[in-house]
């Protein structure tokens, strides 16, 4: 599946509900989903429980960028013009790490 399918499957799936949820409290479920993704890997927990937390992360982002009305392919696709975008380079070559 790529991205354009999944953002279309959460819109299918979830759209009306993540409608009536709102844009803060969809942001704010996304936020959480990350805490469960960090929480399995920092706890080191099995291979499948960590692809599954990330794929519930893709799938709020999904979410919240259908309530935005970003299409998430198009944006990395501007963003990731396949460099870094701050280096222009790949693999990057950037010298400061955050």
């Amino acid at each position: 599946m790529d991205i354009v399918e999944a953002q279309e499957l959460m819109r299918r799936i979830y759209y009306q509900r993540d409608s009536t949820r709102g844009v803060d409290r969809t942001l704010i479920r996304t936020f959480e989903e990350l805490g469960e993704l960090s929480d399995a890997v920092l706890r080191r927990k099995n291979h499948a429980a960590i692809a599954d937390e990330m794929a519930d992360v893709l799938a709020w982002v999904c979410s919240f960028a259908n309530l935005l009305n970003v299409d998430l392919s198009a944006a990395l696709a501007k963003k990731y013009n396949g460099v870094c975008p701050r280096c222009k380079k790949a693999p990057c070559e950037c010298t400061d790490t955050p």
